[in-house]
């Protein structure tokens, strides 16, 4: 899951690559409080739907750094299926990532899976279920407005 991911910069990067950049800039300064932040979102192009996942490295108060994938299925999603499917994409990365970058015990952050969902409109109806099985995971979870991750990182992306 981790394969893939792009800089700002467009340069793509391997697992190992990702985590490194992930540690080298959490370890510019130690003393910054830093949250990892994972969140998806997608959109309908023409037949297919492009999915995009974020990982942000936040340097609270100090700036931050994403990294991007790119997921495109040609498969017709309703918007329930495709919201679990954000939810599941997020969730599936959050893990790998997680694995990694705890391995090394000079960094220390929080960590937050970004839901690009609401409790009003559309997206409410399926808010509960997809919070509830995120935090059965032990994560911890945001939705809008304090989703910024899925809901304005990668929603520019797409």
């Amino acid at each position: 899951m981790l394969d893939g991911f792009r800089t700002a910069n467009y340069l793509r990067l391997d697992r190992d690559q990702l985590i490194e950049e992930i540690k080298k800039f959490i370890l510019e300064n130690k003393k910054a409080h830093y949250k990892i932040l994972v969140g998806t979102d997608s959109e309908y192009n023409e037949d297919q739907v492009d999915f995009v996942s974020v990982v942000v490295v936040h340097r609270v108060g100090n700036g931050a750094r994403y990294f991007w994938k790119r997921h495109v299925e040609s498969k017709i999603f309703g918007l329930r299926e495709r919201l679990w499917h954000e939810a599941l994409l997020s969730l599936n990365i959050s893990q790998d990532l997680l694995k990694f970058v705890t391995l090394d015990k000079r960094i220390n952050f929080s960590f937050e899976l970004h839901l690009d969902l609401g409790t009003t409109g559309k997206s409410s109806s399926v808010v509960k279920e997809i919070i509830n099985l995120i935090r059965g995971y032990g994560l911890e979870v945001k939705i809008k407005p304090e989703s910024y991750a899925a809901s304005k990182i990668a929603d520019r992306l797409i």
